[in-house]
């Protein structure tokens, strides 16, 4: 058995990311490192370790990411060869510590060294964001509450703590480690309940207001090659958002990711129309939409994404604004080898296009139809892989998150239920209300405690609305959101320096 440890670690890793919900998978991740980590208590050259560690983690990913199949073959080897050094590095880095000093040692240094690397894979441009440890409790809300104050990191370090004192456990086989284990467990599981269930306001505040919101979920691609694609895309938006004011008047209408496909300014027909229908409907419309600006170079775009309020639409005309003259946020972050090429932004994906990205936290105000104002952020689609992006929207003031998806070319597969999960992450981190808008699923609203609400069917055009919670007060993640990695930077390199001036007792 302990030859095919590597083998059940990369199993038991593989199915613990979020891609069998509602199953609860994500707990197997609490222990999936056990056997890997009993197996190599000895020291073993390090070819041999080498290899069992590059298995265990190519185990892991294809058995997490076997659905990028159903896209292509080729994509799913991207995914696993481009996060393979990401996963391994942290196991290469234990066998350094443990080499040098003791397998018990290295077990304490496993979660600070687990956690920088996962913070190194986030902050790496050809980093998919997806296989970090922490993502496999996101549908846990019922432990990950803490994250308001650790961040995702702190879920890293908790799991991998985990597995440390079990491994400890069973080397040791002495009973304080149950007690030891039961702490671990006992700690964000009481936080949890109390916030949730005992103070919700201690981290929400009490004199928070709400908005009415509608999701237009439109079940068409916005980047297929349908030549009709514009016009049948703007047809379904007027209808649905139509039907959301006649049936609901929301305050604002939130539409997906580049849910027009065409430039909005440049093109004049389809720009008086938007602004007519937005006069008429006396609501806010947050859209996103499509611009290409280097005709030299057509494969470069920008992902834009505005609220255009009642207000703009009927000055339009009368103050002469122009296009330079309004507020658009540029989308900052794509999907790797997707959206944008790693290290060479400027040159085309596989898929002949370029995003050209923006760099402001842009957020936007509206009001409803009694003048109350409201201030919502707008992010896009793979943005919600970025932790830092949305802590800097909400200290943008953001009362609430809109977030445009374009998840249909997922398909049914399990990409838009982990997308969708890491979502709910990133509200309890900030603590503010998502309204989730996705062209064709998953769309949802999620409260700032990682509860999904007015869940909509998968590929069905559709429409939403709900009262979202607007929230001011700020989370201490939202306020530090590196603290938790400075911390586990400082501590490692103290842990390092406290070994060395100890005698090495084991091997």
């Amino acid at each position: 058995m302990k030859n095919w440890a590597w083998l059940l670690s990369g199993i038991l890793l593989g199915l613990s990311f979020p891609s069998f919900d509602p199953i609860p998978t994500g707990i197997l991740a609490w222990f999936a490192f056990v056997p890997f980590l009993l197996a190599n208590r000895e020291i073993q050259p390090f070819k041999i370790y080498l290899l069992q560690a590059s298995l265990l983690i190519i185990v892991a990913l294809f058995v997490s990411v076997w659905w990028v199949n159903y896209y292509s073959f080729q994509a799913l080897l991207v995914c696993v060869f481009s996060q393979m050094p990401f996963l391994l590095l942290p196991l290469v880095i234990f066998y350094v510590v443990q080499k040098r000093f003791s397998w018990e040692k290295a077990l304490i240094a496993l979660p600070f060294i687990w956690t920088l690397t996962d913070w190194l894979a986030h902050v790496s441009p050809h980093g998919l964001q997806v296989y970090l440890l922490p993502y496999t409790q996101a549908n846990n809300t019922w432990l990950i509450q803490f994250v308001d104050i650790f961040g995702m990191w702190g879920v890293g370090f908790w799991v991998m703590g985990m597995n440390s004192l079990i491994a400890f456990g069973f080397s040791k086989k002495q009973v304080k480690f149950i007690y030891y284990l039961q702490i671990w467990l006992l700690l964000p599981l009481i936080y949890s309940f109390w916030i949730t269930k005992i103070t919700p306001q201690s981290v929400i505040g009490s004199d928070n207001r709400t908005s009415k919101v509608s999701i237009i979920q439109t079940n068409l691609d916005s980047y297929s090659h349908d030549s009709l694609l514009a016009q049948k895309t703007f047809d379904q938006i007027i209808s649905l958002s139509d039907s959301a004011v006649r049936t609901a008047q929301p305050d604002l209408i939130v539409l997906p990711e580049a849910a027009i496909p065409v430039p909005l300014f440049q093109n004049t027909e389809l720009f008086n129309f938007t602004k007519n229908a937005i006069s008429n409907w006396q609501t806010s419309v947050a859209i996103g939409y499509v611009e290409y600006p280097d005709t030299s170079k057509k494969y470069i775009f920008r992902n834009n994404a505005l609220v255009f309020t009642p207000q703009l639409a009927m000055f339009w005309d009368s103050l002469k604004l122009k296009a330079d003259d309004v507020k658009v946020y540029q989308k900052q972050f794509g999907l790797p080898f997707i959206e944008f090429m790693p290290y060479f932004e400027q040159s085309p994906t596989p898929r002949g296009s370029a995003m050209e990205r923006g760099n402001e936290p842009y957020t936007f105000d509206y009001a409803n139809l009694k003048g109350d104002k409201f201030r919502v952020a707008l992010t896009i689609c793979w943005e919600q892989m970025y932790p830092h992006k949305m802590a800097d929207l909400v200290n943008d003031d953001a009362e609430f998150i809109a977030l445009m998806n374009n998840d249909a070319w997922f398909g049914t597969t399990p990409g838009a239920k982990q997308l969708q999960s890491f979502t709910r992450m990133r509200a309890i981190e900030n603590r503010r209300s998502i309204v989730r808008c996705s062209n064709g699923g998953i769309s949802c609203f999620i409260d700032p405690f990682g509860n999904i609400e007015g869940k909509l069917p998968w590929f069905k055009a559709t429409i939403g609305t709900k009262e979202v919670l607007c929230v001011n007060k700020k989370s201490f993640y939202t306020k530090h959101p590196n603290w938790f990695i400075i911390f586990c930077g400082i501590s490692f390199i103290f842990l390092i320096l406290i070994f060395q001036f100890k005698p090495k007792r084991y091997h």
